[in-house]
């Protein structure tokens, strides 16, 4: 069974955990296509807007270690994996998230339930508001948080921790 799923993320490798709990905990037969999905506000510059690459604003919010970090547990998970996509939501109404996840077809919405997101509030905004009213199921993901780890925003920071729970 194929799903399609929508974690927002701010790119760390701690936003990570979300997806492993996902994987290591899902059916033996299902399968899922991932979106990360990160908040990005728009600059009201002619110049910015006329210019504006989604491309370009990813390079510059994922991190290596996330885009490495991203492939270990594809490379881990990859009889449950279909694909991975990480996307800008630029939109700042409910309807504009809800047209989103219609038009890519998520099934559900995953959220961590202790975290605090590091975001660049400058030109990032939380996504959460969007997802709690979303009428799409949400599952919070919690996972024993563990601020002492050697390797913190490294790769090495997935292994650290035990298996999360979801509710």
């Amino acid at each position: 069974m194929k799903k399609t799923i929508l974690l927002p993320t701010d790119f760390s490798i701690e936003s990570l955990h979300v997806l492993k709990t996902v994987l290591s905990q899902s059916k033996p037969n299902e399968t899922f296509d991932i979106i990360f999905l990160h908040g990005i506000h728009l600059s009201d510059s002619i110049r910015d807007l006329l210019f504006f690459s989604k491309q370009k604003i990813l390079n510059q919010v994922v991190s290596n270690e996330f885009k490495e970090a991203c492939s270990v547990i594809t490379n881990t998970y990859a009889s449950k994996i279909n694909s991975i996509r990480k996307d800008i939501f630029t939109g700042f109404t409910q309807a504009a998230f809800t047209s989103y996840t219609e038009a890519n077809q998520v099934s559900c919405l995953y959220l961590p339930a202790d975290y605090t997101w590091n975001l660049d509030l400058r030109k990032s905004f939380d996504l959460k508001p969007f997802v709690i009213k979303s009428k799409l199921p949400i599952h919070y993901i919690s996972w024993p948080k563990n601020n002492s780890i050697p390797e913190k925003g490294k790769v090495a920071e997935l292994f650290f921790n035990g298996i999360p729970t979801h509710s």
